[in-house]
């Protein structure tokens, strides 16, 4: 092909036009086009990086574009794409940005379901399906934004307690599609929570109304009530792990009871599960009082089951509290069973309402008022450190608060 040699000219004006917007858009910006070599079978190419500018998430956009053969195409394509020749577009490495919230967490959920215990999982789900997927599940994750996660964050605060639980489940989907490379930014990280008026749990009771209430139970209910009620008392176990307890978890002759395992549901079947965490796993002594009282409890069982038309020898492998089903057969507790008998001992007496779990609030906060070191009572409790009791389980009782200022002004006195 021959060139006339004005058009020669034109085509060389224009290069030198280009290469000036180029120069002048390199100082404006303070951003410049580069080309890159990357190797490839077909031995090295080139490409060419161009930024376009900040995306929502303040991220820097470029276009990139491959393939070519030498430098100087390279750099000629670079030269049309500032003077506006070729229109640039955002490269995305991203597999299907046109997927949905519960499409990835569904995903997600088959790679975690392994790695908890099965009522782990099965909350875990509930959680999802009635909080979260009724507002994100539909929406493509590539375009539900921080103001999208923000209404959602403060319009759930005003009806859920648990905010930063629910806050942390969102944000998993959002974390696991960044690593699939669905999205470059969780629009759930910088969203703003709104301040939890912090209240003092009142879910414990004073020693007088503990004995008030084990002394109720002891006149009007059953001897397998009272047994319960007391063991859960003093010992401070939580309600999964009572539930758990067998009859060869505990040692008459060295008064020890083992806990190494808690009672869950799912879908109203008992499952067996490891307890709360490692240091839950422990071995507590019971005082003598409430062995003696197991033992009367052991020897009601065993007149119990020599009713049933099979009578087992050995009873080490079945629960400690249980009951019989409509088929004679031995089933563990239900797991609303002690909330329904304390909740209705709790109404018919007019007593200060308390949950299970309050027993072993009034456990600790006991434990703390008569003077017993922290440390004893976090492993008696199962917690990993001891801060976790003082912080969630002891509470300042009025008897307490007298107790450590007498002691202060007996010491005081002693200096005169």
């Amino acid at each position: 092909m021959h060139w006339h040699g004005e058009t020669v000219h034109k085509i060389c004006d224009t290069v030198v036009r280009i290469s000036q917007l180029h120069k002048l858009r390199k100082l404006r910006y303070g951003e410049k086009m580069s080309i890159h070599k990357y190797k490839t079978k077909k031995g090295i190419l080139y490409y060419v990086s161009f930024y376009i500018g900040l995306d929502a998430y303040g991220k820097k956009k470029r276009h990139l574009k491959r393939g070519f053969k030498t430098k100087k195409e390279a750099k000629l394509y670079e030269a049309r794409l500032e003077a506006g020749v070729v229109a640039p577009t955002v490269s995305t490495d991203k597999p299907n940005p046109k997927v949905t919230y519960k499409e990835l967490y569904q995903e997600w959920f088959n790679a975690y379901v392994g790695t908890v215990e099965e009522t782990t999982s099965s909350q875990t789900k509930n959680i999802y399906r009635i909080h979260i997927l009724p507002i994100f599940g539909d929406k493509f994750i590539d375009q539900i934004s921080p103001l999208d996660c923000q209404n959602f964050i403060t319009q759930k605060s005003q009806t859920f307690k648990n905010i930063k639980q629910i806050k942390s489940y969102t944000s998993k989907i959002f974390n696991f599609a960044i690593n699939m490379n669905y999205i470059d930014r969780n629009p759930m990280k910088n969203v703003i929570m709104p301040k939890i008026k912090k209240t003092r749990s009142d879910n414990f009771w004073s020693l007088e109304e503990l004995h008030h209430f084990l002394d109720i139970v002891k006149e009007t209910e059953s001897f397998k009530h009272f047994a319960l009620f007391r063991l859960l008392a003093f010992s401070g176990l939580r309600k999964g792990e009572l539930y758990a307890l067998k009859w060869a978890d505990i040692d008459f002759d060295s008064n020890l009871l083992n806990i190494d395992k808690s009672l869950g549901r799912i879908d109203g079947k008992a499952i067996e599960k490891s307890t709360k965490n490692e240091s839950s796993v422990r071995i507590i002594y019971l005082d003598d009082e409430t062995i003696d009282i197991i033992k009367q409890w052991r020897n009601f069982y065993l007149k119990e089951q020599s009713q049933l038309p099979l009578t087992k020898l050995n009873i080490s492998d079945e629960y400690m509290f249980s009951y019989i089903s409509s088929n004679d057969k031995i089933e563990p507790l239900h797991a609303d069973y002690i909330n329904n008998v304390l909740n209705r001992i709790i109404k018919k007496h007019k007593l200060k309402p308390i949950s299970p779990h309050g027993f072993r609030h009034t456990h600790a906060t006991l434990m703390s008022e008569i003077g017993i070191d922290p440390s004893n009572t976090s492993k008696r409790l199962g917690h990993a450190s001891s801060q976790v009791t003082l912080d969630v389980y002891t509470h300042t009782t009025k008897t307490g608060e007298k107790n450590s200022i007498d002691k202060f002004a007996d010491y005081l006195n002693k200096a005169k």
